[in-house]
C-alpha cells in the first residue's frame, strides 16, 4: 500500500519542515546513543501497574481486532497494545527509536467500555496512522525539544499547531480505513465529544452530519478553529465524508493505483483554512499588509536585506500568519510593495488612529535590527514620521528610546 498517496500534501510537507528545523535525524541519533534503557522498557514501566498489556492469552478478543486492524492498514511493525485504567476517553501512540523495539498504543479503559467494535477499529487505526505517518516520533522529538511549547518561536508555534491538526485529520483517514464505516466513525466522534451512549439517544449519522454542517459554518466565519489544540470534529467528520466519496478512496477498494487526487486535495484545502487563520480582524489584516511592505522597504534601503532584518520581519509577521515567508514572497512576486505599504498605512490610521505608534516602533526596529543605522535610514524615519503627524522632536524621543531598549552596537564592522 501506497501509505504516502493517503495522506495530506501539506500535513507531509509541514512534518519535513519541523523535522528538519529541530535536526530529527540528528537528534534521533543523539537520543538513541544518550538513552540507558530502550523507549519500550521506559513506557512499560509508567504503564506497569495500572495497565496491562493486550496479549492473545489475557485478551484474545482484542489482540484479534487489533491484529486485523494492523493487517488491513499493511503495517508490519511490532506494536505493544496497552489498557490504562483511566476515565478519560483518550489514546496515544509512541513511536519506537530502534527497530528492535515495539511501538506502543495506549487505549485508556474509559474509551473501550464507551466504544463497540467498529469504533474501536477506527481509534485504533487512526493511533496506527500516526506511527505510519512517522508523526508520532516528529511530536515525540518536538516535546523533547520543547518542554514548554510556548518557549519556541512565535512562527515555529503557529506551524506546529496547524502541522498538529493537520497530523489528525490524516490519521483519521487511516482510522477509516481501518473501520470502513462513516456512520461508526459518526456515532465515535459524537461519543468522544459528548461522553453518551449513542443507543440512549437514538443517535442518527444523518442529523449529526447536518448539525456539524452547520458549526463547520461557524468556525469557518470566525476562523475559531485554529484556537483548539485538535481540530475540531465537524472540520474532521467533514475531511474523513470528503475522503470517503474521493476517486482516491475507491481507488484503495478497488485495489488500483494510488495517483494524486486535485480534487480532494483542493476540498480538503478550502475545509482547513479556518485553521489557518490566527485572526480575522480587518486591523490584523492590515497589520500583515504593513509589516511585510514596510519591513521590505526599509530593510532594502540600503540596498541589501540583512539576515537579522529579514529575521526580525518574520518574527514580527509570525503573530498574525501561519505562513509568514509566503506572504513576503507574494508580496514581492506581485512588485505591488509600495502599493500595498500606502494601503496598510491609509487603512490603519482610518481604523485607529493609534496605530502610527506601533508603525513607528516596528520601522525602527527593523533599522536597528542590523546593528547599523545608514544615513538613508535615519532620514527615511524621520520623513515617515512626520507624514504620520509627529513632530520632529517626538520621532527623535521614540527613535532614542528604541536605541536604548534594543539597538547592539556590531563590534565586528
Amino acid at each position: 500500500m501506497n501509505h504516502k498517496a493517503i495522506r495530506i500534501p501539506l500535513e507531509i510537507q509541514l512534518g519535513q519542515e519541523l523535522y528538519q528545523q529541530i535536526q530529527g535525524k540528528v537528534l534521533e541519533s543523539i537520543l538513541r546513543e544518550a538513552k540507558i534503557e530502550k523507549t519500550e522498557n521506559y513506557f512499560k514501566n509508567i504503564l506497569q501497574g495500572h495497565s496491562f498489556k493486550v496479549s492473545e492469552k489475557l485478551a484474545p478478543r482484542l489482540y484479534n481486532s487489533f491484529a486485523e486492524v494492523k493487517a488491513k492498514l499493511e503495517f508490519d511493525e511490532p506494536i505493544e497494545f496497552y489498557i490504562t485504567n483511566n476515565p478519560e476517553l483518550n489514546a496515544f501512540a509512541v513511536s519506537r527509536l530502534e527497530e528492535d523495539e515495539s511501538h506502543i498504543i495506549n487505549i485508556n479503559s474509559g474509551l473501550i467500555d464507551k466504544v463497540d467494535d467498529d469504533e474501536l477499529k477506527f481509534i485504533v487505526g487512526h493511533e496506527i496512522g500516526h506511527l505510519i505517518s512517522n508523526n508520532a516520533i516528529i511530536a515525540q522529538l518536538l516535546n523533547f525539544v520543547f518542554t514548554d511549547q510556548s518557549e519556541s518561536p512565535l512562527m515555529m508555534q503557529h506551524k506546529i499547531a496547524v502541522w498538529d491538526k493537520l497530523s489528525e485529520l490524516t490519521a483519521d483517514r487511516f482510522g477509516f480505513m481501518a473501520c470502513g464505516r462513516l456512520d461508526k466513525v459518526l456515532s465515535c466522534f459524537f461519543k468522544m465529544a459528548s461522553g453518551l451512549s449513542v443507543e440512549r439517544l437514538n443517535f442518527d449519522p444523518k442529523a449529526f452530519s447536518l448539525e456539524n454542517e452547520e458549526i463547520l459554518k461557524y468556525f469557518k466565519e470566525t476562523g475559531s478553529g485554529n484556537l483548539l489544540s485538535h481540530p475540531i470534529n465537524p472540520i474532521r467528520i467533514k475531511a474523513v465524508e470528503l475522503f470517503e466519496t474521493s476517486v482516491l478512496y475507491q481507488s484503495l477498494l478497488s485495489g488500483a493505483e494510488l495517483k494524486i487526487d486535485q480534487v480532494l486535495n483542493d476540498q480538503i484545502s478550502e475545509l482547513i483554512q479556518s485553521l489557518m487563520v490566527i485572526s480575522n480582524s480587518p486591523v490584523n489584516y492590515h497589520r500583515t499588509s504593513f509589516i511585510a511592505s514596510a519591513g521590505l522597504i526599509v530593510a532594502g534601503i540600503d540596498k541589501a536585506i540583512e539576515p537579522d532584518e529579514y529575521k526580525r520581519i518574520i518574527e514580527e509577521l509570525s503573530a498574525f500568519t501561519v505562513f509568514p515567508k509566503q506572504i513576503l514572497n507574494q508580496m514581492i512576486e506581485e512588485n505591488k510593495i509600495e502599493l500595498f505599504f500606502e494601503k496598510s498605512v491609509k487603512e490603519l490610521l482610518k481604523i485607529n488612529p493609534g496605530e502610527k505608534n506601533m508603525m513607528m516602533e516596528y520601522i525602527i526596529n527593523i533599522i536597528i535590527a542590523d546593528s547599523v543605522i545608514s544615513d538613508s535610514e535615519f532620514e527615511f524615519i524621520f520623513d515617515f514620521g512626520i507624514k504620520l503627524g509627529f513632530e520632529r522632536k517626538e520621532i527623535a524621543q521614540i527613535f532614542a528610546s528604541s536605541i536604548q531598549e534594543q539597538f547592539m552596537p556590531n563590534i565586528y564592522s
